[in-house]
């Protein structure tokens, strides 16, 4: 999903959320649901370019409450994409099992919200082989994170018409290529991104459960520590794909009605092998934005927007003429987008699970090459995948 997209969806999700009329909720719900969809999923035709692509699939619900349910679905395009390496190829099957959680609910409408890990699996991506300098093509999977959210519209107890939208970054790992004489050497992977867009219908067998009467949750503020999973692109030559664990914390402050002021410090001790004019060491991470959402019995689901930065450590900046490097730290604008679901099994207690994609925005940097300043732009927006657990306490 662009960045321009999923703030959109976002703000129209807030919107909903501010102005959403107070009809009667729907009264039922089936604990199983199926259903199917056709789907439009963005990838890179033969020009290189960005096209969609159709596909069919299928879904299956198990509904844990009047809001939040267990969700998994499977689709399936058939057109065969352009080989590219190590990244796509072939036809394409994703398959995500998640969460699908209801923020708003009336009884004709909902708005829901989805956090989807899952894969994307293609079946000629190309590679090179070793030993040969001549290229081929194989099946390959990547792992990838379903988030966005849709509209359902129930025009009976048991018929349910659905769109959804949702980013889908997903991660493509580091490779290596035979160079003929010299070995091999590493292709550098990436957290690529896609959209899809899909539009499907339900049915809703079995008995009708009725909707648990609804209480709202106390608490104005929350914190407490957090730990971090992010799977994001290093830009140092030896370093690619990197999976990045970390640590910190987090506070949230509701200020209106059903938003909250909320943010994350996180520390990633990590450094790596080597470095790039943007990127390279450890990563301090700040996050600092808003998220909107309910707490309803011991359930909170919400979306989040937070701009914020991250910090690198040990970047270059700049290189002798003897070939000496020279480093500095530098700080680049970020952007988190993406959602959290809450639990609370105590009065005071807060179990916080988040997942998002953090866009890396780089700057312009210049770099002293042997006494000449040289121009070195951030280029396209990076992105990475992140899961986030912790423990808050709330007053």
């Amino acid at each position: 999903m662009t960045t321009r997209s999923a703030a959109t969806y976002i703000c129209v999700l807030a919107w909903t959320l501010l102005f959403a009329s107070p009809l009667r909720a729907q009264n039922s719900y089936t604990r199983l649901e199926f259903g199917a969809q056709y789907s439009l999923i963005r990838l890179t035709n033969n020009d290189l370019g960005g096209t969609n692509y159709s596909g069919l699939g299928g879904r299956l619900d198990w509904n844990l409450n009047r809001r939040l349910a267990l969700e998994s679905q499977l689709d399936f395009f058939p057109e065969h994409l352009i080989p590219l390496t190590g990244v796509q190829g072939g036809q394409t099957i994703q398959a995500v099992f998640g969460i699908r959680a209801k923020i708003v609910q009336t009884r004709r409408f909902s708005v829901f919200g989805l956090v989807r890990p899952g894969f994307f699996h293609f079946t000629d991506v190309l590679y090179f082989p070793a030993n040969s300098g001549t290229p081929a093509t194989r099946p390959e999977t990547h792992f990838a994170t379903n988030l966005g959210g849709g509209l359902e519209y129930y025009g009976s107890p048991r018929w349910t018409l659905r769109a959804d939208i949702e980013g889908n970054p997903y991660r493509v790992p580091n490779s290596t290529v035979a160079i003929s004489g010299s070995g091999t050497a590493l292709l550098a992977g990436k957290i690529d991104d896609t959209t899809r867009l899909s539009f499907g219908i339900a049915y809703r067998p079995g008995a009708l459960i009725e909707n648990e009467r609804e209480a709202n949750v106390d608490g104005q503020w929350e914190f407490g520590p957090i730990f971090s999973t992010m799977f994001v692109a290093r830009e140092g030559p030896s370093d690619g794909v990197q999976t990045e664990p970390g640590f910190g914390g987090y506070a949230s402050c509701r200020f209106y009605r059903v938003f909250y002021f909320d943010g994350d410090v996180l520390y990633f001790p990590r450094s790596t092998g080597s470095s790039g004019p943007h990127d390279g060491g450890t990563i301090l991470q700040g996050l600092f934005g808003l998220k909107g959402g309910i707490r309803r019995n011991h359930l909170g689901i919400f979306g989040k927007v937070r701009p914020g930065f991250h910090s690198y450590s040990r970047v270059v900046s700049a290189l002798s003429g003897s070939g000496e490097f020279s480093y500095d730290r530098s700080t680049n604008f970020v952007l988190d987008l993406g959602g959290i679901v809450e639990l609370y099994p105590n009065e005071h207690g807060t179990i916080r699970l988040e997942a998002g994609d953090t866009h890396i925005y780089f700057a312009t940097r210049n770099i002293n090459l042997d006494g000449v300043q040289e121009s070195f732009a951030g280029g396209k927006v990076r992105h990475t995948i992140q899961f986030n657990i912790g423990y808050g306490w709330r007053f």
